[in-house]
Parts: structure tokens; C-alpha cells; sequence
């Protein structure tokens, strides 16, 4: 019992020692000011933790900045059918897999070997020593296991976790980037629905108003020009109509590849006045909803995992141990295979480790140190980017509402000035150039409100997929 209690007590005390780079965060601009909103919004540092992991998926809260039904439906399509986010799961599970590897090697690993064979050799044949004649039949349990003494297993094992971390993070990444292009595409969609809808009623109104200055130039109480000119403006407002249709198709196919379908149609809900998204958007948005942003988690994750490789590359310049035994029964005969004699036991132990190899090791270490700093780079632009994509989507929001408030004053402006207009012209007041002038205003006030009134709703997509999947505005 002592010499397995000295045992237990030395291999204690030799895996104590743990060599290699400890991680820490790389320091980041001190404060961070928000232009989006009304007034610019201080946010300090951003600080990762390991609760923002587990708390990542509570932010997906797109069923909340989503009401149309049919767009909902269509998400929940693409999160179950995306061909891009299938792989991300399947690389998790992958890493998950790689992680269980990585454990199991901290431990021994134990096997078994049962051999049964006979060699029948003639004089000549042993003589010119292919072997000897002999019967051997043995069953043996094996166990190896390689004493983790500076840490290379360990380090190895906290890498594929960060890694396992990482993939579960980008994963969830690709998530929150599909739920926004699915949503970025759908309202593209409606409002190529609309701009169709836009130019066929404006065909309508060109159509009949050239026909009535059809009969007038027939009477002979307009010129020939007004005619030609009244042609012209119905052909252009027709020329928008198989435009529409080509986009309406792009956009549905682009929707269906997102669902992992055929080309085909899309089912419409509401339209882009009628989204019903969420009315208040957070002034100042705080520090930890950016510490949910999966791809800054996934950043951090593969950092800490290449970090680790310098412990184990730095490891790897120091000896190993490797202890191995067996356990079992070993004969010449088959019927003394349960003689206490034919019992089979034994333990070593193998300590190898580098004397010279010409700086082999030492570069080992060096490049993996290198490869660090480019990951540290990486993560560093991570979270730069992300504070920009914040501060822009901000600011798409604030100022393209203040875009569509103008463009919307424009199309009333433009209704009114069109129907006066026509009185005036249908009175003999105003000629047709000014009628014409009227008409190509509204179409163009029409089209630019509606596109205006679809960036709002994307621009708080583009917020939604900068925090990260979401925001609790209270």
C-alpha cells in the first residue's frame, strides 16, 4: 500500500508542471463613443466572459423583431434546411468529437492481445532461420499510458475545448447571419412587389391618359407632340414592369437556395408598411450585448486555442514518460493454459525526450508563438468591426427614417402638384410639358418612398444581426 500510495504522490507531483503561456485577453481601445443615436453614447471595453457563452443562445429573440407569419415560417425553413449552417453544426459535432479524444488521451487506455499459432519447420528450414518449431497461445491484457509530466496532453485537451467553443459559437454565428439575409431578402422582395404594383398602376393612368390625348390630337386640339410625348412616358413606365419581374425572380430563388430548394415562389405575408417591427430601438446600447456576438466569442475561443499550442510545442522540447504493463497467461500448450505457471505480468516505464535536434523545437515554438499574434490580430479586428457594424446600423436607423419622412413629404407634395396639374390641363391652364413633368414626379416620389420605407426595415435587421441575434429594448 506505501508503494502505491509513493506512486500516486510522485505522478501527482510530476503533472503538476505545466509549461506554456497562460492566456490573457489582448488589451482594447479604452472607450468606445456611438454615433447612431441622438447623441453620442459612451461604451467601455468590451469584456468576454464565460457566461456570455451560455447565455448566446437567450439573445436570438428573432421571433420578437419578426411578426410577419410568413417570413417567420420562411426563417424557421432556412434554420432547419440551410445547407451552410447543416455543415457548421456538423463541424461542431466534429470538434466535439476531437475534444473527447483529446480527454480520453489524459487517461490509460487498456487492450487486449490473443494469440494462438503453431510453427511445424524442418531441419533445413530452421537451420537457415526462418524460426523454430513451437506452439504459443497467450491471452494478455496491455495498458500504456503517457504520464502528462509538462503538460502537452493537458494544453492539448484546453485547445480542443476552445476549439469545440469556437465551431459551437460560429455555428451559431451563421445562424444569426442567415435569420438577417433571409429578412434582408424577404423585404427586398415585398418591395419589389411593390414597385411592380407601382408601375402597373402607373401604366394604368398612362394608358388612359394617352388614349384620351389620342382623341384630342385626332380632333385636332393638341399637336402631334403631345402625342409622341404622351407614348414615350407610357413606354417608360412599362420598361419598369419586367425589371420588377426579374428582380421579384432573383430575389425568390435567392430565398429558395437560402432553404436549400429549387427555384420556385415565395409566399408573400405583409407588406412593407405593415412588418409591425419593434418601435423602440435601444439610444444606447450597453457593453455585454456586444459580448454576445458570436463571431467576437468564436474569435476569442480560437485565440485561446492556438494559445494553447504554444504549451504544447513548448512541452514537446521536454522528456516524456510512458508507462506500459500487461496482464494474462502465456503457454506452449493448450492444455496448461490455466497453470498458475503459465501466468504473465509486467511493468515499465519508457522515458524519452530530445538531446540536439537543430533548433527543430525551438522553431516549433517560435511558430506557433506567430501564429498567436495573427490570431490575436484577428480577434482584435473581430471586435473593432463589431462596434462599427453597431454604430452603423445606429445611424442607418436614425437617418434613413429621417430619409423616408422627406421622400414621404415629397410624395404628398407630388400627389397634390399631379392632380392640380391635371385640372389645370384638363381646363386649358397648363400645357402638356408641365402635365408630364407632374407625372414623371409622382412615379419617381413613389418609387423612392417605397424604397426608403424598405431600408428601415433593413436597417433594423442590420441592428439585429449587429448585437449579435437581438436587444431587449425596455
Amino acid at each position: 500500500m506505501k508503494k502505491i500510495l509513493s506512486v500516486i504522490i510522485l505522478l501527482t507531483i510530476l503533472t503538476s508542471c505545466l509549461v506554456g503561456p497562460r492566456y490573457s485577453r489582448p488589451a482594447m481601445q479604452a472607450n468606445t463613443a456611438y454615433t447612431g443615436g441622438d447623441s453620442t453614447v459612451a461604451v467601455s471595453t468590451v469584456v468576454l466572459d464565460s457566461s456570455a457563452i451560455k447565455d448566446s443562445l437567450a439573445l436570438i429573440a428573432w421571433t420578437e423583431v419578426y411578426k410577419d407569419p410568413e417570413l417567420t415560417n420562411l426563417i424557421q425553413t432556412v434554420l432547419k434546411s440551410n445547407l451552410d449552417l447543416l455543415s457548421a453544426i456538423s463541424r461542431v459535432e466534429e470538434a466535439r468529437a476531437t475534444y473527447g479524444i483529446s480527454k480520453a488521451g489524459m487517461y490509460p487506455s487498456f487492450n487486449y492481445n490473443v494469440k494462438a499459432g503453431i510453427n511445424d519447420l524442418g531441419d533445413n528450414a530452421q537451420r537457415a532461420g526462418v524460426g523454430i518449431n513451437k506452439q504459443v497461445y497467450s491471452g494478455l491484457a496491455t495498458m500504456s499510458w503517457e504520464i502528462d509530466l509538462f503538460g502537452k496532453l493537458r494544453h492539448q485537451k484546453r485547445s480542443d475545448w476552445a476549439q469545440f467553443l469556437s465551431s459551437e459559437n460560429n455555428a451559431q454565428a451563421v445562424r444569426v447571419s442567415l435569420i438577417a439575409e433571409t429578412a434582408t431578402l424577404y423585404f427586398n422582395l415585398r418591395n419589389e412587389d411593390h414597385r411592380l404594383e407601382i408601375a402597373k398602376n402607373t401604366v394604368q393612368s398612362r394608358t388612359e391618359s394617352l388614349k384620351m390625348i389620342s382623341e384630342r390630337f385626332s380632333k385636332g386640339y393638341v399637336s402631334e407632340l403631345d402625342k409622341l410625348q404622351a407614348e414615350q412616358q407610357l413606354a417608360l413606365a412599362q420598361a419598369v414592369i419586367p425589371n420588377a419581374e426579374a428582380q421579384i425572380i432573383q430575389a425568390q430563388n435567392a430565398l429558395r437556395v437560402l432553404t436549400g430548394q429549387a427555384p420556385g415562389p415565395i409566399k408573400r405575408g405583409s407588406d412593407i408598411y405593415s412588418q409591425n417591427l419593434p418601435p423602440v430601438i435601444p439610444a444606447g446600447i450597453p457593453s455585454d450585448l456586444l459580448q454576445r456576438r458570436p463571431d467576437i466569442i468564436a474569435a476569442e475561443q480560437t485565440l485561446i486555442a492556438q494559445t494553447e499550442q504554444i504549451g504544447v510545442a513548448t512541452a514537446m522540447r521536454f522528456p516524456s514518460l510512458n508507462l506500459t504493463g500487461l496482464f494474462g497467461v502465456a503457454t506452449p500448450q493448450l492444455s496448461s493454459i490455466v497453470d498458475p505457471a503459465s501466468l504473465a505480468f509486467g511493468i515499465g516505464g519508457n522515458l524519452v525526450g530530445p538531446i540536439f535536434e537543430f533548433g527543430k523545437n525551438k522553431n516549433r515554438v517560435e511558430a506557433q508563438k506567430f501564429r498567436t499574434q495573427q490570431y490575436c490580430y484577428q480577434y482584435q479586428a473581430t471586435v473593432l468591426n463589431a462596434f462599427s457594424e453597431v454604430d452603423n446600423a445606429l445611424a442607418s436607423i436614425r437617418l434613413n427614417e429621417q430619409e423616408h419622412e422627406a421622400y414621404l413629404t415629397a410624395l404628398t407634395a407630388a400627389s397634390k402638384a399631379f392632380v392640380l396639374t391635371q385640372r389645370r390641363y384638363d381646363d386649358g391652364y397648363s400645357d402638356y410639358i408641365e402635365l408630364l413633368n407632374q407625372q414623371d414626379n409622382l412615379f419617381s416620389a413613389q418609387i423612392n418612398e417605397s424604397a426608403t420605407q424598405t431600408q428601415q426595415n433593413i436597417a433594423v435587421v442590420n441592428l439585429f444581426k449587429a448585437l449579435g441575434g437581438g436587444w431587449n429594448a425596455k
